[in-house]
């Protein structure tokens, strides 16, 4: 076996730093052409988001009673959401059904379906959470 001469090591050498140059390039014209700048993208690119749920009451009990709204509970309390990313990246939280309480005199506990993320209205099976509604009546005063 003969081993290069020293002529052969400069053009073995030329062809390395060569070849480098030329993969670096490319691999920068790669990964510049995958992470496009235009923000269109995110229409299409799907993302998961975990969001609180948030109660919609459509009125007010009764006269003579009270919604009583920090004792409001759901379970479960958050749901995830899947979806485009332009969407979901303002989503906060999702939306019940509205919950009529205009003659509902005490606690109230339904099932009610999710209606929206971010404004989005949710296509598909409905997701299901059940909502208590702590209703009181007021104290009357003499």
């Amino acid at each position: 076996m003969k081993l290069p001469s020293k002529v052969d090591w400069g053009y073995l050498g030329l062809s390395l730093l060569l070849a480098a140059i030329t993969f670096g390039y490319l691999n920068q014209k790669i990964h510049e052409k995958a992470a496009p700048q235009d923000p269109s993208y995110k229409l299409i690119k799907l993302t998961a988001k975990t969001v609180p749920i948030r109660v919609r009451i459509a009125s007010a009990p009764p006269e003579g009673y009270r919604l009583i709204q920090e004792r409001i509970t759901v379970n479960p309390d958050k749901v995830t959401v899947i979806g485009p990313e332009a969407l979901l990246e303002q989503a906060s939280f999702a939306e019940t059904a509205i919950v009529d309480i205009s003659q509902t005199t005490h606690k109230v506990t339904k099932s009610l379906p999710l209606e929206s993320v971010a404004g989005v209205h949710l296509g598909g099976e409905p997701f299901i959470v059940a909502v208590t509604v702590p209703i009181d009546k007021l104290e009357e005063t003499h």
